[in-house]
């Protein structure tokens, strides 16, 4: 597996493919084939086929992960090993489409309150007024600061696309005011342990877990419900719908429009069914 996998991580850097897939790709592709532990090049549809039921049925993986493990045999044998035939037909699962956990606005202040250091208290901050994933949080460089245009450059986001967003002015305080209580050495806004390096996603999604028992929140808030809030909360504030899109990076203004489903300000302006049944106004 060594050559395969060597291969397999040249053909996935030449994809450009992010730092984040070519590890999760490469970890599946391990796995496929160490299960069976002989040769890629004696594996065929039915080990596939097998080895994705087997992850249904005995490790009974999601939807999601079931998905990215079938992304990266596809990758494996179309591209490395030049058989696309094996997996051509292998259908895609259905990710089942939830809606998102919106925090509610009066939560958040404690909830910042709550952070273990000024580094995590700095990227919760970001997340929730500039919109980024955790990851993108990680990467800031003190460089991507436009204080005069009130901008934040997000370099290399998902699809390793770079955007602009948005840098409120309380935003910016608040960053200035981290700047001198930290003063950050090096490029990176918020660095990590080691010297030179920015600090790593795990540990900003500790931060937040602690924040969230701290402050009394349910489990299932993460440091992406900051970005989930940013969106919905800009979109209750009128924020037109496709400003939203590129300030988040979404490719499809699909994935955006998901946040009107949890608009709870245009639910609580609907009419009530039970009171125009009673009052004889239904149809």
């Amino acid at each position: 597996m060594v050559e395969l996998d060597d291969r397999m991580e040249s053909d996935l850097r030449l994809a450009r493919k992010s730092d984040r897939t070519l590890g999760h790709y490469l970890s599946h592709a391990r796995r496929f084939v160490d299960f069976y532990n002989l040769p890629a090049a004696e594996l065929g549809e039915v080990e596939v086929r097998n080895y994705l039921h087997f992850l249904i049925d005995d490790r009974q993986v999601s939807a999601q992960t079931q998905k990215m493990a079938l992304a990266a045999i596809k990758f494996l044998f179309t591209v490395t090993l030049k058989r696309p035939e094996v997996v051509d037909g292998i259908p895609w699962p259905k990710v089942p489409e939830t809606l998102p956990t919106i925090l509610d606005a009066s939560v958040l202040p404690r909830l910042f309150a709550a952070a273990p250091n000024p580094v995590v208290h700095a990227g919760m901050l970001i997340a929730y007024a500039s919109g980024l994933r955790v990851s993108e949080v990680s990467q800031v460089q003190v460089g991507d600061i436009d204080s005069a245009r009130h901008t934040l450059i997000v370099r290399g986001g998902k699809g390793r696309k770079d955007r602009l967003t948005l840098l409120s002015p309380l935003l910016l305080q608040q960053l200035r005011r981290y700047w001198v209580r930290v003063r950050p050495v090096g490029p990176w806004l918020l660095p990590g342990f080691t010297l030179g390096e920015p600090v790593r996603v795990r540990a900003l999604q500790e931060g937040i877990r602690g924040a969230v028992r701290k402050a009394g929140l349910g489990e299932e808030v993460t440091f992406h419900s900051l970005r989930h809030a940013f969106a919905t909360h800009l979109l209750e504030a009128g924020v037109d719908v496709r400003i939203i899109q590129s300030l988040l990076g979404h490719r499809s203004i699909k994935t955006t429009v998901r946040y009107t489903h949890v608009r709870a300000d245009l639910l609580a302006k609907l009419p009530d069914p039970l009171a125009l049944l009673l009052s004889g106004q239904a149809g």
